[in-house]
């Protein structure tokens, strides 16, 4: 399962996920989330891992990048096993963006194009997964939009 989503104004996203492994490996949902202005997302996830499961990659990713201080995302990923097994869920946090921001920039990177490497930076590890180049460059026509770049 691949996602993206943009939000901005007060928009509230809630998203709830809920997965059921076969006895093979798994991959794990990508959720990638760019929040703007007074946005707020939830992301509630559940894995359970079939009893005759082996070698289950059972994990859910869910990352969020936040343009503003008022952005707001919540993430409660959750799995179930017969197994006493380690699973998993994590939400996966950004490294800093006033960080990234700047090292781009001390290395001649115009301020906009330093904005746009990181947003799309961030977009691309889903776009990338998709089979079509109609619908990758759709979506990242859309996300330029919606970030109002």
């Amino acid at each position: 399962m691949l996602a993206v989503t943009v939000a901005s104004g007060a928009r509230e996203f809630d998203q709830r996920t809920l997965r059921s492994t076969r006895p093979e490996h798994q991959v794990g949902p990508a959720l990638q989330e760019a929040l703007l202005d007074k946005a707020r997302t939830i992301f509630s996830g559940l894995i359970i891992v079939d009893p005759d499961a082996q070698k289950t990659d059972a994990y859910q990713r869910n990352a969020n990048l936040m343009l503003s201080d008022d952005a707001e995302s919540n993430a409660l990923p959750g799995s179930r096993s017969s197994e006493r097994r380690a699973l998993h869920p994590r939400r996966h946090q950004l490294p800093d963006r006033p960080e990234q921001e700047f090292y781009l920039k001390s290395r001649g990177i115009p301020p906009k194009a330093a904005d746009e490497l990181l947003i799309f930076g961030f977009f691309e590890e889903v776009l990338n997964r998709l089979e079509s180049e109609e619908l990758h460059a759709a979506l990242r026509t859309l996300i330029r939009s919606r970030v109002r770049m």
